[in-house]
């Protein structure tokens, strides 16, 4: 999941600072803070996995 370049700047110097991980729905959302140490621009990069099993024993639990 890691950036190869800043998308403001096109530069490679980045750093990457503490992650934080959500849990929304039925999904566990984990944003990636990043900083360019070229330019001084912040950016994010958002991953969303969903949860395990849970989406299907809701599902299955509301049918009937």
């Amino acid at each position: 999941m890691e950036p190869i370049m800043c998308p403001f700047c096109g530069g490679m110097n980045l750093f990457q600072e503490d992650d934080l991980s959500l849990e929304m729905d039925f999904e566990q959302w984990t944003v990636h803070h990043w900083e360019c140490l070229d330019c001084g621009q912040s950016f994010d990069k958002i991953e969303i996995r969903p949860e395990s099993n849970k989406f299907e024993e809701i599902n299955e639990s509301t049918i009937h």
